[in-house]
């Protein structure tokens, strides 16, 4: 089976520029990164609180513990 990634960036570096997504460099950077693998320490991160005013950072949360991470919402 194809990589879905790999196709979704071979067809967005074939379009049009108005028809990719912004900061598409950076966007297909990141996307042709490899996953970690079952068991390797996820990757450090910095992401924003909903309201703004903080930020959270993974390595500084996780203080050799386990960590899940959940994206999506219940809602």
């Amino acid at each position: 089976m194809d990589d879905p990634g790999a196709q979704f960036i071979e067809s967005m570096d074939q379009a049009p520029p108005g028809k990719r997504p912004p900061n598409w460099e950076k966007t297909k950077a990141l996307m042709a990164r490899r996953a970690p693998a079952v068991g390797d320490p996820a990757p450090d991160f910095t992401l924003q609180t909903v309201d703004g005013r903080t930020s959270v950072t993974r390595s500084v949360h996780q203080g050799g513990r386990p960590m899940v991470l959940i994206f999506g919402s219940f809602t």
